[in-house]
């Protein structure tokens, strides 16, 4: 159960990310890393059960669904920056109740 241990891993690096990080981009791309990381759990269960054809074209489009959700975030990103917006976190305090 290598894969167990992989996500594991994977979400240990992006809660450390979470916890460092200020900047909005880095925290979601952490998160999406979160779920990428159970989504391969459940993949490679799944695929230990059932065979590994199945597994394997259930994890290929998975990341092609991360994939793309990264690239709209890049894609967000650079659309953000260039009307002048600021992704830190510590500056949506003002955003209080």
């Amino acid at each position: 159960m290598y894969i167990i241990g992989a996500c594991v891993a994977l979400v240990g690096i992006a809660l450390a990310a979470i916890a460092v990080e200020r900047n909005l981009i880095v925290i979601m791309l952490a998160v999406e890393l979160i779920f990428l990381a159970s989504t391969i759990a459940v993949v490679g269960f799944m695929s230990y059960l059932q065979g590994s054809a199945i597994g394997a074209m259930a994890l290929l489009s998975i990341w092609a669904v991360a994939s793309i959700e990264i690239i709209t975030l890049v894609a967000f990103y650079v659309y953000m920056k260039s009307r002048g917006y600021s992704f830190d976190v510590s500056l949506l305090s003002r955003l209080r109740w």
